[in-house]
């Protein structure tokens, strides 16, 4: 039997580097996965806050305010402003920033 233990240490160098290869190119997605995550909770609770609000108005509980909402230690900010192609609507849009920092809007219209 010959003395093979060059090799064994060269193919051991070439799995690592394979290995390395595919988790630095793993991890760059995951990141995207794991931030996507962050954002879709943030766009749901924008549209709950503002779906809520426009139910009350709707209601008459709430005047056409603008107003800043804190809600699950995050900043949201609920604006109004009258439609003018539908006079019978107005409009409400929450604007918050997202996990990287981008600010971000959800608008609907609700009845007078």
């Amino acid at each position: 039997m010959r003395n093979s233990r060059g090799y064994v240490y060269l193919e051991m160098i070439a799995a690592f580097s394979i290995c390395i290869v595919l988790i630095i190119s793993i991890l760059p997605i995951l990141e995207e996965i794991m931030t996507n995550r962050k954002n879709v909770v943030l766009r749901t609770e924008a549209h709950y806050l503002l779906y809520e609000r426009l139910t009350a108005f709707m209601d008459g509980e709430v005047n056409a305010v603008d107003q800043e909402i804190h809600y699950q230690k995050r900043l949201y900010e609920l604006t109004w402003k009258e439609q003018k192609d539908f006079p019978g609507l107005i409009e409400g849009c929450v604007r918050y920033e997202n996990e990287v920092g981008k600010s971000e809007s959800i608008c609907d219209a609700a009845k007078k």
